[in-house]
C-alpha cells in the first residue's frame, strides 16, 4: 500500500482549465484524463488524501468521480468544498470517502505530516522537521520549508504539472533537498 496527496482537482469546474492554463480541451476532456491520470498512479488498495477543492458539482457528479478513482480517500475541506461538507455524511456513510477534516495530522514512516488546504509560514512542530502539504495556490505559492503544494497544478516536487496524486516517495524525495523552517515562533 502506498499513501499519495493531491488537491485542487477542481473536477468539473469550466473556468479552472484557463485560470490555471491546464492543457485539457474541455472539463469533459479534463475529467477523463485526470481520473486515467490517478488511476495509474494510484492503485486500489492504496490510501489518497486530497487536500481540498475536490469539484465544483453537485453531489451526485462527486459521487460518479469518487467511484472510478482508486484508493481509499481521505479528504481535507477546501474553500470550494460546500458540497462536500454539506453532505459529509452521505460521502462517508456511502463508502466514497474514509473521513473528511478541516484540518489532519498524521505520521508515515515516523514522518509528522500537516495536512492543510491552505500554505502557512508556521505550522506544528514546523521548526522540528515536519512537513506542511497544502494546495490552494495552484503552484503560485513556492515552498517554504519543508511544506510544499501537491495540488493537482503543483509544479514544485516534480518540475511540472502532472494532474495526479503524488505518493510519499515522491514527496519525500523533493522534502529532502529542502532546509527545515526557520521560523521558530519560540524566540531565541
Amino acid at each position: 500500500m502506498t499513501i499519495h496527496f493531491t488537491s485542487d482537482c477542481h473536477w468539473h469546474h469550466k473556468k479552472i482549465i484557463q485560470y490555471s492554463n491546464r492543457p485539457f480541451i474541455d472539463v469533459d476532456d479534463m475529467t477523463e484524463k485526470m481520473i486515467k491520470n490517478w488511476n495509474v498512479q494510484v492503485a486500489p488498495t492504496d490510501t489518497v488524501y486530497h487536500l481540498g477543492d475536490f469539484a465544483f458539482a453537485k453531489i451526485d457528479k462527486i459521487e460518479k468521480i469518487l467511484s472510478r478513482l482508486n484508493g481509499t480517500k481521505h479528504f481535507i475541506n477546501g474553500n470550494h468544498d460546500k458540497e462536500v461538507k454539506y453532505n459529509r455524511n452521505r460521502l462517508i456513510d456511502g463508502g466514497f470517502v474514509k473521513s473528511i477534516k478541516d484540518y489532519d495530522e498524521i505520521t508515515i514512516d515516523n514522518q509528522f505530516i500537516v495536512l492543510f488546504h491552505y500554505g502557512c509560514r508556521v505550522w506544528n512542530r514546523s521548526h522540528r522537521n515536519s512537513w506542511l502539504l497544502y494546495g490552494h495556490s495552484h503552484s503560485s505559492l513556492p515552498p517554504f520549508g519543508k511544506s510544499v503544494d501537491v495540488g493537482a497544478d503543483s509544479t514544485w516536487i516534480t518540475g511540472k504539472a502532472e494532474y495526479r496524486p503524488f505518493s510519499f516517495h515522491e514527496i519525500k524525495k523533493f522534502m529532502d533537498t529542502q532546509p527545515i523552517s526557520v521560523v521558530d515562533h519560540h524566540g531565541a
